[in-house]
Parts: structure tokens; sequence; C-alpha cells
């Protein structure tokens, strides 16, 4: 067959053009984001990094956890991000649990993943460990963050007068300046290090600083983690200072989660055995010390024991109780909903949970389309599809009015419709 010299052509240079396209592609897609060491031991990676003298970046995460997965598929692959950690660091990650899909090359860093996790005691995730080239850890950070946030935190691990753990070596060094304390308690907030986080701040409040200042007040809101803390006793006896700066409900949910923690530790070995006449002595002592939080911590900690036992009748005569009442907000209120929805098949209870569900959404201004769905999927396991659809499709408008896909709630309204269970 005679060749078509043209036609020969044409394929040629579109076959010069793929393989450039893939080449310059590779390297681009190399060059865009943060380049990892994988399949290195953590010997090794120390190795190279001193014999380069270059710092270290480990990312410490999870299969499991959500802001592990955003961080590597969003924030890493960033050309700005690739281009600063790439030039400062030698980047590895480390899988700190295991599962039956792991690969090979994961299984071969379970010994320095179970030796990073013990040494550097990782108990959230993402964590982030930042070494010097000699291989000693300086700094630490958490979370998941933008772009920019996340190159911050490899600069504040670049910077002698940011690193966490070199202030803390200035700190048993005797130093003890409020304003370096200051620093330094919020280094260990970032650094996740509680214990760290309440020494510092305690010892910055010891030297007795200006708290008519706002920027203290906001420290000592955001330091104090724990009712033995020193900033708790001051949130505890002025409110009204620290709501005119952090916001009452930021004021009022912070201070809840702490008296909730210690009461719960103190207190979780009781709770499943005790009778009516137990809850109500110890409700009568939470009033009389937290009366601002009593019914809102005592609904909680009973719903969370009746729930354990599957005593719906109890756990639904608790949420009568507080119901319209301004210690369970809305969104407590749709949880308590929703669980009977999908817990529960006695139909006088479902009732309840029903005008529980009801409250979460009829006088708000702004109405929340989930709420409204639990609304929904409780009238339709009442028996009444035909309310429930007209409400699911009222929910799946509004989220769409909201910014929601299109398809939001499609899968609710298509159960119905066909009469199959949603819970």
């Amino acid at each position: 067959m005679k060749r078509n010299s043209s036609t020969f052509s044409a394929l040629k240079n579109m076959l010069v053009l793929c393989l450039l396209l893939v080449s310059t592609g590779g390297l681009y897609a190399q060059d865009k984001g943060m380049e990892f060491e994988h399949g290195s031991t953590w010997k090794a990676i120390l190795s190279k990094a001193k014999k380069e003298k270059k710092f270290i970046f480990v990312d410490c995460f999870t299969t499991w956890c959500g802001p592990c997965k955003y961080m590597s598929s969003k924030v890493f692959p960033q050309e700005e991000v690739g281009a600063f950690y790439n030039k400062n660091f030698i980047n590895t990650k480390f899988q700190l649990d295991t599962t039956a899909k792991d690969n090979e090359a994961v299984k071969a860093q379970y010994a320095d993943a179970a030796y990073i996790m013990k040494t550097y005691k990782i108990k959230a995730y993402p964590t982030y460990l930042f070494f010097n080239p000699d291989g000693e850890l300086v700094h630490q950070a958490l979370g998941s963050s933008e772009a920019a946030a996340f190159i911050s935190k490899g600069k504040n691990a670049l910077d002698p007068e940011q690193q966490y753990f070199t202030q803390v070596k200035r700190y048993d060094a005797g130093e003890r300046d409020p304003a370096f304390l200051k620093r330094l308690a919020v280094g260990a907030r970032d650094a996740f290090d509680e214990a760290g986080a309440a020494k510092y701040a305690g010892d910055f409040l010891a030297s007795k600083p200006n708290m008519d200042d706002k920027d203290n007040i906001r420290f000592v809101f955001e330091t104090t983690s724990s009712a033995d803390d020193a900033g708790f006793a001051m949130m505890l006896n002025e409110p009204a200072k620290f709501e005119a700066v952090v916001g009452k409900n930021d004021f009022h949910n912070s201070l809840s989660g702490i008296i909730s923690n210690a009461e719960f530790k103190a207190n979780a070995e009781f709770f499943s055995k005790w009778n009516d006449q137990q809850w109500d002595e110890y409700a009568g002592k939470l009033k009389k010390q937290y009366p601002d939080y009593a019914d809102e911590i005592i609904t909680s900690f009973k719903t969370n024991s009746f729930r354990a036992k599957k005593d719906w009748g109890s756990y639904a005569g608790v949420v009568d109780i507080y119901a319209h009442s301004k210690s369970m907000n809305i969104s407590q209120l749709n949880d308590h909903a929703w669980t009977i929805f999908t817990q529960c098949n006695d139909r006088e209870i479902l009732q309840k949970a029903l005008q529980w569900s009801k409250l979460t959404f009829e006088n708000e201004k702004i109405k929340e389309p989930g709420f409204i769905d639990t609304y929904a999927n409780i009238l339709y396991k009442l028996g009444q599809k035909e309310e429930a659809l007209t409400w699911e499709k009222k929910a799946q408008q509004l989220a769409i009015e909201q910014g929601n896909p299109k398809d939001w709630g499609q899968d609710v309204i298509d159960k119905i419709d066909k009469g199959v269970p949603t819970w």
C-alpha cells in the first residue's frame, strides 16, 4: 500500500507533539507541587538532610482524616506551595494508621511511622513536624489550611525566633519576659501542646498584665482549655468582659465545653448508675456552681447516658423538658430529633421528635435546609408520605437557593417516591 506522505508527516508531527506534551506535562506536574520522598526510611531521610543541609518537613496523616485528604489533594499540589517547600525542605509523609488496603511501600514504613508517632506524641491529624538539618525537632504545626497559611507555617519553622521547640529551650533556660511568655503560650496552642499552653499562659498571667486590654482578654480566651487553667476563673467571673471581645456565643460555647469536660471526667463512671434522685441532686449542685450552664450540661449528660442504654423514652423526656428553653439551641435540637428518627420506632416518641424538629426552623429568619430535611424524614417514618415529599422538596429548593448542588436531597426524594426506608 502506498503511504500518503502528507498524512505520514502529520502523524509524525502529532507524535512528536504528544511526546513533548507528555514530557513537559510530567515535569510540570513534578515542579508544580510539593515533591515527597516516597519509600525512604526515616534514617535515610535524616542522612540526606544532613548531607544536603536542608530542613525536613514531615506530614503525619491517617487514611480516615478528612483535613489530611484536603491538604494532599488541594494544597500540597499548588505551585506556590511546591516552590517554597521544595526549595527549603526535604518533604516526606508517614501514614500513622494501618489498613487492609495498605500497599507494600506503606507497610515498609510501619516501623518508622510507629516510632515517629510514639517519639513525638502525635495526637491529632494532620500534624506537621519540622526538623533542622541535624535531625532535631524545632517546630510543630497542625491542621488543614489554605496555601498562604501553610507556607507561613513553613516559614516559622525556618525562623529561630518562631520555632516552637527552640523557644521552649529558652524558657527552660530561665527566660520569663511577659511578651515572650505570651508568644510561647500561643505557640504551644498552635503546636497542640495543651499542657505547655496552660503552663506558659499561667506564667504570663502571674506577671499581672492589664486585663482591660482587649488583646490580653483574647489571649486568655484562646489559651484556656481546661478548668485547671489560670484563665478559667477569669472567664467564669467576668463573662461580660470576654463577651465584649470574642462574642457572646463563642464565649458561651467555649466555657460550656470546658465545664462539660471537667464534669464528665469527674462523674462519667456514675452517670449510667444514677437514679432520678441522684440526677436531681447532681443537677442542684451544678446549678449552684454554674447557673448559666447547668441545664445545658445536664441535658447533654442525661441524653448521652440514655442513648447508651437505648432508653428512648427517658431520652425524649429529657429533651422535652429543655426543648423550649435557652439551654438548647436549634442545632442541638435537630441532633436529638435526628437521633430519634434513626434509632427509635416508637410512634409516640417520633411525634415528640417531629415537634422538636419543627422548632428548628418555623420561626427562624434564615432556615437551614438540613433541619427541614430532618422534619421531612420523620414525617415519612410516621407514614405521612405526601407531606414528607412536600417538605423534602422545600428543603431541596432552599438548599439550591443557598448555593448547594441541584441534586441536593434527591436521594431522599427518590426513596420517598419509591416507598423505601430513608433510615
